[in-house]
């Protein structure tokens, strides 16, 4: 007696016959389900999917990295000047909000700071901070303003100077800025950092704002790329009227969220 090979079903015979066409149909028209329905012969889906990830890609940085608020630059009035970005996430709930500087006994008024305590990789605890400097531009233009800030940046840091730097927005567009880098040394063990200003001409004011990074935190961070994305949010707009019956606005505390 031979071996035994039962007969294929009736439905087993149907099946590939069903599937072939049907994934030939899905071949070509997936793409164009997803595009609303149209076979992509011209590469266009290709390329919008491509885009879009990349879009993804870029807004993904600004999300990881920051809050999903802005937060308003305010003078020394306590008043929003019609500046504004989106901080690193890093700054919390447990941030503090301090006037001036920190460790500068000299104050000036229009400047604050935001401050926090980062630890690196070998569990030291340094300050991170973020300072806003905010000027009334009535008796001074621009270029002196910058002149006159690299000028004193000078005496402390060698080869001080502003240069042109260029960030991506969340949207995809670029924003143009000046920009002053500084090594320094940080803290009480003289820890290697990082200080960097931005130069931003609002409607009434001059605006500067620093950050102040030692390199360790900044490595377990990823702060160099927060920052970046943080300065990638920048809006400038006019300032608003203010309400002679309302309170003024806080000093620009942290997000809590």
């Amino acid at each position: 007696m031979g071996t035994y090979s039962p007969l294929p079903s009736t439905k087993a015979l149907l099946v590939p016959q069903l599937l072939s066409p049907f994934a030939r149909l899905i071949r070509c028209h997936w793409p164009l389900l997803a595009l609303a329905l149209g076979c992509d012969l011209t590469g266009q889906y290709e390329k919008k999917f491509q885009e879009s990830l990349q879009s993804s890609g870029q807004r993904a940085v600004f999300d990881v990295n920051l809050h999903p608020t802005f937060s308003e630059v305010a003078d020394a009035g306590r008043q929003n000047i019609g500046v504004k970005l989106r901080l690193p996430k890093i700054f919390d709930g447990e941030s503090k909000s301090v006037t001036g500087i920190p460790g500068q006994k000299l104050q000036m008024p229009g400047v604050y700071s935001i401050v926090r305590e980062l630890d690196d990789n070998n569990g030291k605890v340094q300050l991170v901070f973020v300072t806003f400097v905010v000027l009334s531009n009535k008796d001074q233009k621009a270029e002196a303003f910058q002149a006159n800030f690299a000028k004193g940046a000078a005496k402390t840091e060698s080869g001080a100077s502003w240069a042109d730097v260029s960030f991506t927005t969340p949207n995809g567009q670029t924003i143009s800025l000046k920009r002053m880098k500084a090594e320094t040394q940080t803290g009480k063990v003289d820890v290697d950092g990082r200080a960097e200003f931005y130069y931003i001409e609002a409607p009434n004011h001059h605006v500067i704002i620093g950050w102040a990074v030692p390199k360790p935190q900044a490595e377990k961070h990823q702060l160099d790329q927060a920052v970046e994305a943080a300065m990638g949010t920048l809006e400038i707009t006019g300032a608003p009227a203010a309400d002679p019956g309302s309170q003024p606005a806080p000093a620009n505390a942290a997000p809590t969220s």
